[in-house]
């Protein structure tokens, strides 16, 4: 357990010297406990082996769209043509000239690791004492959290333990973090805020300019089936705790999602949670 905690440890410090300015980036990696199987199979021909190749570059890109055109909010990850490295595959927004990419990030390994990162938080004046924040929504946090726990274990199954003629299940550990805002020199602090009370604002007691980790096993059959919210609860509350609080509204203790919650995207979530088969309730 010791080597793949420090694969998934390796994984995340590379994101944070990759990821781009901007907005904090809420970024998930899975380190599944077995290696892809040896001889054909997905791993060995999805353009992840020594000599990445385009044509499993394309199958990993519309295998990774089938995932996140259900989201409910429309975030492009492998709406452009992946960066081919060998052994892993990495999808980012178009760059451009004088600019780095940012909004997104998603890296695929053939040993069945994957990173995910997307960009969360808006920039707030803090109503308790006019400083400015990173206002990262609660809701935002958990429904993110989910989704890509979601596709990063798929991705796990997909490349670790589809042989082609049977699927063997299997766990991973997973480790989720809050990585701060980086880019023009300025430290602004990270809070969680909701619409708890009607009005949007801090939810939390605490301020916070680096979030720390959540590190917790999981087994891929549940992270694919509708007990997906009750093993990606854990990781949630683990980021909130940091920030002070103790509960999620949005998930409830057995799993539900609390759709009211999602404070004007309740039917989008509706949509998404029976898409991918997990519970919900007004």
């Amino acid at each position: 357990m010791n080597e793949r905690h420090e694969r998934l440890g390796r994984l995340l410090a590379d994101a944070a010297t990759r990821l781009g300015p901007g907005p904090p980036w809420l970024v998930l990696g899975t380190v599944p406990l077995d290696r892809p199987p040896a001889g054909p199979g997905p791993a060995a021909g999805s353009g992840l082996a020594e000599e990445s190749s385009l044509a499993g570059g394309e199958e990993l890109r519309r295998w990774v769209r089938r995932h996140v055109d259900a989201w409910p909010a429309p975030i492009g990850i492998a709406a452009e043509p992946p960066e081919l490295h060998p052994g892993r595959i990495v999808f980012t927004p178009p760059r451009h000239p004088g600019r780095p990419a940012g909004t997104y990030s998603c890296e695929l390994r053939a040993d069945g690791s994957a990173l995910g990162a997307v960009q969360v938080g808006t920039l707030r004046e803090s109503p308790s004492d006019g400083g400015e924040v990173w206002a990262i929504g609660e809701g935002a946090l958990a429904w993110l959290t989910i989704a890509l726990l979601r596709l990063l274990t798929s991705y796990a199954t997909y490349a670790t333990y589809s042989t082609g003629q049977e699927t063997r299940s299997g766990g991973a550990v997973v480790e989720a973090t809050v990585i701060p805002a980086t880019g023009d020199g300025r430290v602004v602090p990270m809070e969680v805020w909701n619409h708890d009370g009607g009005a949007y604002g801090r939810a939390g007691v605490r301020r916070l300019a680096a979030a720390g980790t959540a590190r917790r096993p999981v087994d891929l059959a549940a992270c694919s089936s509708p007990a997906l919210t009750a093993t990606a609860r854990p990781l949630v509350l683990d980021l909130l705790r940091r920030f002070g609080l103790s509960e999620s509204r949005h998930i409830d203790p057995a799993g539900v999602l609390r759709r009211g919650h999602f404070t004007g995207h309740d039917e989008l979530i509706h949509t998404w949670a029976d898409a991918i088969g997990i519970p919900s309730e007004p």
